[in-house]
């Protein structure tokens, strides 16, 4: 009997699982590609094969998100439904305790946790690293639709870039612009203005160069003064993939195997960055406790909703999962501070879960 009470709830909180990871799944993929559309395939056009590699990496990143929502909501949905229609009832009537009868829930939680974890050491930061340098890959597979005519390229970091028309590697009407920071909107540090650019694709470098002809730059200082400056040829450096690539190169998107190397290796870090490498793997493995945790409260959670609408469910599932990463986002400002606290946010919700848990546990058998 049990056996068969265990593949009746194990089969519905799989099956809620998938359906729920799908559809959570299918709302980030489109939020990511909606977000890189136009540069991928206006300014890089970036090949059909590319932009679906950008949604195969963009999946494995999302799991490590939407596996342990989706379970949430399939037990709260599925305990909802089988404490309402008085299931759980007749289970504890044969004498079958509700620890037991959630056994199935934690089990598939701790199943669950642990692929979490490997996607969160591994696979995960492996994607990540893919989507944030897909136009290096856009670059490898065409470089030389970098720069089309009438489009503002704003891929290359702190430049944006414009040309008026193109003949081959010939540029016309070259606009140049040298900003603070991608997301300012001010006026330029730098601007130049070039009739005529030669574009210079160095592939074993993996560099792009420009030589311009008739070049007018104008620099503008901290005082607000302008310094004005007229140069027949140039040959300016814009953009070197491979160099960019590896300063831009974060904690999360490194594996944990590389974080190691890496504070183990001879190179000289900074303080800050040795507690952002550090505090890092600490988030991924407490992150990868979330299915667990979260089923812990989500069982009796469900049990005391009684209700059959999903609407119930999600809301519920919504608030718990919100306040759960609301620490982890909390810790984002400790993570790369001397100190516990970044330590401590990471394994609190876990912690919470555990207490808040056992005890809604022991109100629900006393019901």
């Amino acid at each position: 009997m049990l056996r068969i009470m265990d593949r009746y709830i194990g089969k519905q909180i799989i099956s809620a699982t998938v359906f729920g990871v799908v559809m959570l799944c299918v709302l980030l993929v489109l939020g990511n590609l909606f977000k890189e559309l136009r540069p991928l395939m206006v300014e890089s056009n970036a090949p059909p094969i590319l932009i679906g590699q950008f949604i195969l990496s963009v999946i494995p990143f999302s799991l490590v998100y939407t596996i342990p929502w989706g379970f949430l909501v399939a037990v709260l949905l599925v305990f909802g439904r089988l404490s309402a229609e008085n299931e759980l009832v007749s289970m504890r009537m044969a004498g079958v305790g509700l620890l037991r009868v959630a056994m199935p829930v934690f089990a598939l939680g701790a199943m669950l946790s642990g692929l979490c974890l490997w996607l969160n050491i591994s696979i995960g930061p492996k994607a990540k690293d893919t989507i944030k340098f897909v136009l290096y890959e856009a670059v490898k597979e065409n470089p030389n639709a970098l720069l089309d005519p009438g489009v503002v390229q704003t891929r290359f970091k702190g430049q944006k870039v414009f040309v008026e028309q193109r003949e081959g590697n010939l540029l016309h009407g070259l606009h140049l612009y040298q900003l603070k920071d991608d997301k300012y909107t001010g006026y330029p540090t730098a601007s130049i203005y070039a009739r005529e650019a030669k574009l210079k694709i160095i592939q074993e470098n993996k560099q792009l160069r420009l030589h311009l002809t008739d070049a007018y730059m104008e620099t503008r200082n901290p005082d607000g003064t302008r310094e004005l400056a007229f140069v027949g040829e140039q040959e300016p450096l814009l953009f070197d993939f491979d160099v960019e690539r590896k300063k831009s190169r974060k904690a999360s998107t490194m594996t944990n195997e590389e974080i190691r190397h890496e504070l183990n290796s001879e190179t000289a870090l900074t303080d800050k960055k040795r507690y952002r490498l550090s505090n890092e793997i600490q988030r991924r493995y407490a992150f990868s406790c979330a299915c667990l945790a979260l089923s812990l409260v989500g069982v009796p959670l469900g049990i005391n909703a009684r209700r059959r609408e999903t609407s119930t469910g999600l809301a519920i599932s919504i608030v718990v999962a919100l306040g759960y990463f609301l620490f982890f986002a909390s810790a984002e400002q400790y993570q790369d501070k001397d100190g516990n606290g970044a330590l401590i946010l990471y394994w609190l919700p876990n912690l919470l879960c555990l207490l808040l848990g056992t005890w809604l546990f022991f109100k629900a058998r006393r019901k």
